[in-house]
């Protein structure tokens, strides 16, 4: 009976002390017939190298470059640039990545761009705040000396020196006023009595607080209040403030003969009060800075007075109460209308 016996040799390949491959080397030995079979695992090896190399490339590439980019956006975050934008083209873990960072740049610019302004407007109003208080102290201060000095060698220059400390003092005493009443809006814990009451009586009372002074300075007046009762929630004290700045600017910035209309409108889901008039308007470059702190007359309409906080503190009554104040700026007209929602 023939006997076959197969043996395997296994060599290593090196070319000086760098490995290269295998190879098997089968020996065969049949009836006394000795086969010798050479098998070289070189090439595959090699092959599957290349494989491997060229897949550590690709996979490499797929994710260390959209890492960059996220590390990249991550350092201008990092430095103050919220412009900053990821445009990746990788799987869609990467892409929902991208949203999210996306999205956080878009809010933390939007941030960034609104304490740039809140701090130019608070750097603008403190210079506001330092000239309008040192104005009229200064006046005061001269008057007085002037007073002291005996420059006021007659009764008459007595009374007018006198009258225009009085006059000043009072704008000052109306500003300080007014500041502490924008501090006090701004705090949480600002007391806001929300009840159901009769608008339309509170504005009666409000423009009959004015009548004298719309005659006096012979402004057209015309008042579109019913007659029956419209209830809403409100706070009072704050509508009634607001009212009052209001018709104080109306009366305040336009001239004489100027017609103002005062109406209370009722609808399904608010009650509306608009104070309109057709004096000299109000430009459309201040439109969007008339609610500021410190935009007066002087800016925004002909005229001069008030403190420039009316209409800030006006809005931010109506905000208290849930409301708005809104400004509707047309040819010929100036409305501001104060809402109420129900």
């Amino acid at each position: 009976m023939s006997r076959l016996v197969k043996s395997y040799i296994l060599f290593t390949c090196t070319l000086g002390a760098v490995f290269i491959g295998f190879l098997i080397v089968v020996v065969d030995v049949d009836q006394g017939t000795i086969t010798v079979t050479i098998y070289s695992l070189l090439p595959l090896l090699l092959l599957f190298g290349l494989n491997v190399l060229f897949y550590s490339l690709w996979t490499s590439r797929k994710i260390t470059k959209p890492l960059g980019q996220i590390a990249e956006g991550i350092r201008e975050m990092q430095q103050g640039r919220f412009q900053k934008r990821l445009n990746i083209k990788a799987s869609d873990e990467f892409v929902q990545v991208q949203q999210y960072f996306n999205d956080m740049a878009e809010s933390l610019q939007r941030t960034e761009a609104e304490n740039h302004r809140l701090q130019m407007s608070k750097d603008r109003m403190l210079v506001d705040l330092s000239h309008d208080l040192k104005t009229p102290i200064t006046t005061i201060q001269g008057y007085a000396k002037a007073l002291q000095l005996g420059y006021a060698d007659n009764e008459d220059k007595r009374e007018k020196y006198l009258q225009l400390i009085y006059t000043k003092s009072q704008f000052v005493t109306a500003l300080i006023d007014d500041i502490f009443q924008m501090s006090k809006l701004d705090s949480p814990d600002f007391p806001v009595n929300m009840e159901p009451g009769d608008i339309a009586e509170l504005l009666r009372e409000a423009t009959a607080d004015y009548y004298e002074q719309f005659e006096d300075k012979q402004f057209v007046l015309n008042v579109e209040i019913p007659s029956d009762e419209v209830r809403v929630p409100h706070d009072a004290v704050l509508m009634r403030r607001a009212l009052s700045n209001l018709l104080s600017n109306a009366l305040r910035y336009n001239p004489k003969g100027t017609e103002v209309a005062i109406r209370l409108e009722q609808k399904k889901d608010s009650v509306r009060i608009a104070i309109i008039d057709n004096g000299v308007g109000i430009s459309d470059e201040l439109k969007a800075v008339i609610f500021e702190p410190f935009v007066r007359g002087d800016s925004s309409r002909q005229g001069d007075g008030g403190t420039g906080l009316g209409l800030a503190i006006a809005r931010k009554m109506m905000q208290r109460q849930g409301g708005e104040l809104v400004l509707d700026n047309r040819a010929n007209r100036t409305a501001f209308e104060l809402v109420l929602y129900q």
